[in-house]
């Protein structure tokens, strides 16, 4: 397994194409898998499948259910391979892998993706089933292995049952307080309703549980620290900004995914595992571990940031630049009717702010976590190379004048090549260049995900052990307070 050794090595690849189609399996038995070669990976298959299935899903389309439903589904793969394998798994399945005969008769890649389907399902079964049911057919191509399709379901049926009563389903209603500080709904779009208030309930994958790699208090909004960062946004994240470059631009938007069918952010995100994997000549075997510890650490992480989120319910800086005349702090001067470039609506120039409070930034913390599991697993901060929908939108013609009224006439593709860390930071800043975070939600959001991730490789890879040790989280913390210090310098 290629996650055993960390180095820090920066090596130049070129990313091939990610699988975007059903290919249908060619074998039932091992032989049958040997010969099928890369044309049966389920693993990427099956990804590049939920993204649709997250950008067609209507209300279930938010981060939560994005990371658990990719979580459970690539848990589902793992666990599966796993089992024909003899190795050890994510949850424990009793005596299910005892009867070696039939396993040896089953298809890892039927197996694999029946337990997808059945996990995907479950989740999106009421209003796309439909949908889930012509895949399955032409993932599987007609082939009948009842071993396999047998193992699936059970597999996924045992997950489904350990997720159920997670949380996921909780509902707290939120009323905003009203106070100096406090989030309110983007007055830009003032209909807005939090989501999410319970979403740092539920329960963790992997991580123990939330405590150990929460972030400590955001700085207070009379420090030197929030003057520094209500400046810069206020600058850089305007929409008449005269400060912000072409490609701060640019970076914003490509990270955005803010907006209805897109499938959220982690739809990109998921497309970066796809595109390394690809790139990297990944095996069927490697694909199955590496998208489970990377769509585990993305959900612990997002659960530890709506904890974040909602503990401290710190307001935006729409809300916040506008009323910075009211804040304490003499060196934040307020403008009554400051707007932010947003998060793009793929319509008009002026977007909008997500709805929920600030501290910490979903996307940064999403982004630290899988970053970082994609640099320790291979042990080299790799480059590779990312397609953006954002982009790709802006890029069509009938989009001449939006892309023209961005400033970015000159763009000619919707690509980016970067390293695994310069990812990370990338998607962190991109969040201050659209005038909708403040950088300590960015900074303090990607050392926790990376304290999620390296925690995962720290442990064994089950459900729910004990947290990391203390020593770990001081160095978190040590990092973060250290990272602050330099940003803010």
């Amino acid at each position: 397994m290629k996650h055993l050794t960390h180095q820090c090595l920066f090596v130049s690849l070129s990313a091939a194409a990610v699988v975007a189609a059903p290919l249908a399996i060619a074998g039932s038995s091992k032989e049958g898998r040997k010969k099928s070669g890369s044309s049966t990976d389920v693993v990427l298959e099956w990804n590049g499948y939920v993204n649709e299935l997250l950008a067609d899903s209507g209300s279930l389309e938010n981060p939560g259910v994005a990371t658990r439903s990719m979580a459970m589904m690539n848990l589902a793969m793992f666990d599966t391979v796993a089992l024909l394998n003899g190795d050890d798994t994510f949850y424990d399945y009793g005596k299910l892998g005892d009867d070696k005969k039939k396993m040896r008769k089953a298809s890892a890649e039927v197996a694999a993706a029946q337990a997808s389907y059945k996990v995907l399902s479950s989740i999106f079964g009421e209003t796309q089933q439909a949908e889930l049911n012509a895949y399955r057919k032409a993932s599987l191509g007609g082939v009948k292995d009842k071993a396999a399709i047998d193992l699936g379901n059970r597999v996924a049926r045992s997950i489904i049952a350990n997720r159920a009563n997670d949380g996921y389903d909780s509902f707290v209603q939120y009323v905003p307080t009203g106070e100096i500080g406090g989030w309110e709904p983007d007055p830009v779009n003032p209909d807005q309703e939090a989501w999410g208030p319970a979403w740092g309930s539920v329960q963790t994958f992997a991580s123990g549980g939330v405590s150990p790699y929460l972030p400590p208090a955001p700085p207070a909004l009379s420090s030197q620290e929030h003057a520094d960062a209500y400046n810069e946004v206020k600058e850089l994240g305007a929409i008449d900004s005269t400060t912000r470059t072409d490609e701060q631009t640019e970076i914003g938007l490509f990270w955005a995914y803010d907006r209805e069918g897109l499938g959220t952010p982690i739809a990109l995100f998921n497309k970066a595992i796809q595109a390394v994997a690809t790139q990297q000549g990944n095996t069927f075997e490697e694909n199955a571990e590496l998208f489970a510890m990377a769509s585990v650490a993305m959900a612990d992480a997002g659960i530890v940031a709506w904890n974040s989120k909602f503990e401290h319910d710190l307001w935006r800086p729409v809300s916040g630049i506008r009323d910075g005349d009211l804040d304490g702090n003499d060196l934040t001067e307020g403008v009554a009717d400051w707007t932010p470039l947003g998060a793009p609506d793929g319509e008009e120039l002026t977007g909008f702010t997500p709805p929920f409070p600030t501290y910490v930034s979903g996307h940064a913390t999403f982004g630290g976590a899988l970053f970082e599991v994609l640099e320790l697993w291979y042990g080299e901060d790799l480059e590779f190379t990312l397609s953006s929908a954002e982009l790709e939108h802006l890029l069509l013609d009938e989009n001449a004048d939006l892309l023209a009224a961005y400033g970015l006439e000159d763009l000619e593709d919707a690509l980016r090549t970067f390293t695994f860390s310069e990812a990370a930071l990338e998607n962190s800043d991109s969040r201050v260049y659209l005038g909708i975070h403040w950088n300590y939600d960015s900074i303090d959001g990607q050392l926790a995900g990376e304290a999620v991730a390296q925690a995962l490789f720290d442990s064994p890879f089950v459900a729910n052990p004990e947290p990391s040790t203390l020593a770990l989280v001081a160095c978190g913390l040590y990092g973060m307070l250290r990272r602050r210090g330099n940003a803010s310098a």
